[in-house]
């Protein structure tokens, strides 16, 4: 069967995050973007300044407006940064990342993800990691398969070749939706990198309530990323969500 090609972007940069009726506030975010970086906030009733705003009629769920954001951006842009309102980047680290994404050319990084620092140790994408902070000027990379869109690079044309999230997930960033779209992008051929140099930090808080008005039980997601990949018994895959953590909890 025929596919349409991958669209071809520029290179410009953009960042796109989703909040409810304004809140929390996205100027902490705006300020630790790159310069001249047009922010791009879903939302129902935003009043928020100096960034550009896509108006939700309804709570559709980060993954749903998250994607009606990338949607409307304009051809130029050829790299999105996704972050939850309440991630602050640390100095330098979405340049490392688009550093990182341009040194994958074969198999092409298709996203790029940063850690997220917590209190005695660090934490990356992945498989959970504890320990000393890595140096930062060594700026590891390495392949992980999935991303936490509450601080991540996306290549634009690797985003539409897997239609973006499932917008059926409605839990928020860092959970089984973000699961599923790495899952999506190394099926399709891309890599997804993990960059230990590059860092964002998200305030204390419940962004994920904060940031769209719908969720959905951690379990129910994973029962329905196992169901789609895996035909099991039903009982089966209830037994297994029951095992597996909540990573919000």
């Amino acid at each position: 069967m025929d596919t349409d090609p991958v669209r071809e972007y520029g290179g410009a940069l953009a960042a796109v995050t989703v909040t409810r009726r304004g809140r929390p506030c996205v100027d902490g975010l705006r300020a630790t973007l790159p310069a001249g970086t047009r922010l791009v906030v879903a939302d129902t009733a935003s009043s928020a300044r100096d960034v550009d705003v896509v108006r939700l009629v309804e709570d559709v769920g980060w993954a749903a407006a998250v994607n009606r954001a990338v949607a409307g951006l304009a051809p130029d842009v050829g790299w999105v940064v996704l972050a939850c309102p309440a991630a602050r980047w640390r100095p330098g680290a979405i340049d490392l990342l688009l550093a990182a994404a341009a040194r994958h050319r074969g198999p092409v990084a298709g996203a790029v993800t940063a850690r997220r620092p917590r209190a005695g140790g660090w934490a990356a994408p992945g498989p959970a990691r504890r320990g000393p902070r890595p140096d930062p000027g060594r700026h590891r990379r390495r392949p992980t398969g999935w991303l936490s869109t509450a601080a991540a690079l996306v290549r634009r044309s690797a985003w539409d070749s897997v239609d973006g999230f499932d917008s059926r997930y409605l839990g928020g960033p860092g959970g089984i939706g973000d699961v599923d779209l790495g899952d999506r992008l190394g099926r399709a051929g891309w890599l997804v990198v993990s960059v230990t140099g590059a860092a964002a930090d998200v305030e204390p808080g419940d962004t994920n309530v904060e940031g769209h008005g719908i969720l959905e039980p951690h379990a129910a997601g994973l029962h329905r990323y196992v169901r789609d990949r895996a035909r099991g018994p039903a009982r089966a895959l209830a037994a297994l969500a029951r095992r597996t953590p909540d990573p919000h909890t």
